[in-house]
Parts: structure tokens; C-alpha cells; sequence
């Protein structure tokens, strides 16, 4: 009677354990693993063992938490006083996830749900990795000398944004360059705003968008190659290819390129389960968080109207790709 009164406590209860065979893991890739299971001093029903998958995402001095996944994996079994059980986990991770970066953190969470006794709690963290096709685009623009700012990975409406800096060719020509990425059956369609210095410290937005098929990935010459044509023909559109000296540039109006002027690209499908800014990567966290982010706002609003806060404040002063011009 006293080891069940003291189990309800919390105290000689069966635990739990999560085992990851690997704690990096890139997007679409499937994690795996194994719960150890122990029983405590009595025997004890388990109603549900599940896992949480927790996004937590820093902005503007916050910590904003949700649930990106709640992975269920055994429910109404009973554990005996000091029996062992093992059980296999397996999750594959979506590709509109947004990955790990200094502001983007992952935990799973692991719950026994223990009836009439206290539950039973195990935290891991995982870090997420770029799926390979994006992989390939960082370093093709780590091969062209540009350099992922701190600030790189943050959650705008329309998923996660990068920027990446020039630290050697194109610096003094190009101030940065951001972008969302899509994850399709043809390849990864990246949406780019490429930021170019135009006159006296001023600078000019242009927007390209650039489909690289899965067989330009297979080679990292041709993925820069690429990436070198769009800045390039960004630079000239902006009027500043008087800058550049001696490098090709991509023929202007070419098919792969070209896109009318706009403030907003066609979205396409994706291949993978999301379409639209949805399926971008971070697409889940960029909608999920907005409705969290607005209704504290909210709440904000109504406390000190004078404050004129709005929700675009939050997401790094704007949507990040209104203006600008389309190529």
C-alpha cells in the first residue's frame, strides 16, 4: 500500500527514456530511435506513451513555444515492478519545417502517462539540418564568397528567410542576399531579393526567382554558376554592372529567369504534401507563429493602445519581399 501510495508521487514509478540513434538530422530524412521503458516498485497501467515534437522560436527578446508534432506510440499496456521494455520510434521529419539556427530550436518530449500516479517525462533535443538541395545552395554561395549572417533563419510570414553577405567579389557591389526555399519534385525553387548598392549609399531591392533542377544539384559548379548568373544579372538590372568587371553575365530576358515586375512570384506546388508559402521551408512555423504573435499583440494593443504595435513588427519590420523589383 505504501509503495503505491508513494508511486502516485511520483516516487519508484516506472520511467522512460528516448534513445536517438542520431541527434542532427536534415529535413524529409527519417529519425529513429528506441524508448527504454523501466517499471517502478508496483505494478502500473500506462494509458499513452506519445512524443511532442516542440518548436521554439526567439524573436524580439521572446521565447514563442508550440506543438510541431504530437507522435503517438503505445497506449493502454501495463508495466510490471522492474520489468525492461523496449520500443522501436521512428518519425520522418516534413520538409516545411523550418531548420535549426541559433534562433530555431527543437525538443521532443517525451510522456508515460501513468493512470492514478504521476507522469513520467524524458526532453531531448534535436537539431535540424537543411534538406541536401539546400545544403548544396549554402555552400555553392559559401564558394562564391558570400557568408550566412547571424540573423539568417528568422520566421517571416511567408516561412524561413536566409541572408547570406558578400565577403569578397561581389562586396561593395551586393549588400546582402535573402531568400525563402520550396522543396519540389523538380528541384528547389528559391524566392530571392537580392539587395544591391545603387549611388551614394543608397541601395536597389531585386527580386528573382530561381528554379535548380535536382540534376544541376548533382554538381556544385553548376549550382554557383547559377546563383553567380542571378546575382550578376540583379547587379546589371539595378544599373550597377558598371561595378563589375570581367564576369559573365546571364543573357537579360532569358527563360529561367525572367520574371515580371511585381511585388509578389507565382506560387507553384509543391511535390511534397505543402503547397504555396506553406510548403516553403518554415512554412509551418511562419503560420503557426502569426497567430500566436498577433493575438499577444492583441492583448498588447488593448493594454497600451499608444503603443501602435502591429503584427509586421514582429517579423523583422515587414514581410520582407514588399517592393522591390521583380527580374
Amino acid at each position: 500500500m505504501w509503495k503505491k501510495f508513494l508511486s502516485r508521487l511520483g516516487i519508484g514509478a516506472a520511467k522512460v527514456d528516448l534513445v536517438l540513434h542520431r541527434s542532427h538530422v536534415r529535413l524529409g530524412e527519417t529519425l529513429e530511435g528506441e524508448f527504454l521503458l523501466e517499471g517502478g516498485s508496483v505494478a502500473q497501467h500506462i494509458r499513452n506513451l506519445d512524443v511532442v515534437l516542440q518548436l521554439e522560436v526567439h524573436a524580439e527578446g521572446k521565447a514563442y513555444r508550440k506543438t510541431a508534432a504530437v507522435i503517438p506510440v503505445a497506449s493502454s499496456f501495463t508495466i510490471q515492478p522492474g520489468e525492461r521494455k523496449v520500443l522501436p520510434f521512428s518519425y520522418a521529419l516534413p520538409l516545411h519545417l523550418p531548420i535549426s539556427r541559433p534562433t530555431v530550436r527543437y525538443t521532443f518530449v517525451t510522456r508515460l502517462d501513468i493512470a492514478a500516479g504521476a507522469d513520467a517525462y524524458d526532453q531531448d533535443a534535436i537539431h535540424i539540418l537543411p534538406p541536401t538541395a539546400l545544403e548544396q545552395v549554402f555552400s555553392a554561395l559559401a564558394a562564391l564568397g558570400f557568408r550566412e549572417k547571424a540573423t539568417s533563419g528568422s520566421i517571416t510570414p511567408h516561412g524561413q528567410e536566409f541572408a547570406f553577405f558578400p565577403t569578397s567579389e561581389f562586396q561593395g557591389i551586393v549588400q546582402e542576399v535573402e531568400f525563402f526555399a520550396l522543396v519540389e519534385g523538380e528541384g528547389v525553387r528559391l524566392y530571392m531579393e537580392i539587395d544591391v548598392r545603387h549611388g551614394f549609399g543608397g541601395e536597389r531591392e531585386m527580386k528573382r526567382e530561381l528554379l535548380i533542377t535536382h540534376e544541376q544539384l548533382r554538381d556544385s559548379a553548376t549550382v554557383a554558376r547559377l546563383l553567380r548568373e542571378a546575382i550578376e544579372e540583379a547587379v546589371q538590372a539595378a544599373g550597377a554592372f558598371g561595378q563589375l568587371s570581367g564576369h559573365p553575365l546571364a543573357t537579360p530576358h532569358s527563360p529561367i529567369y525572367s520574371h515580371p515586375v511585381g511585388h509578389y512570384p507565382p506560387v507553384h506546388h509543391s511535390h511534397h504534401g505543402g503547397h504555396g508559402w506553406a510548403g516553403a521551408i518554415g512554412g509551418f512555423a511562419a503560420g503557426m507563429l502569426a497567430g500566436m504573435v498577433a493575438e499577444e499583440l492583441l492583448d498588447d494593443a488593448v493594454d497600451d493602445v499608444a503603443d501602435g504595435l502591429d503584427v509586421d513588427d514582429w517579423f523583422d519590420g515587414g514581410d520582407g519581399f514588399d517592393g522591390g523589383d521583380w527580374l
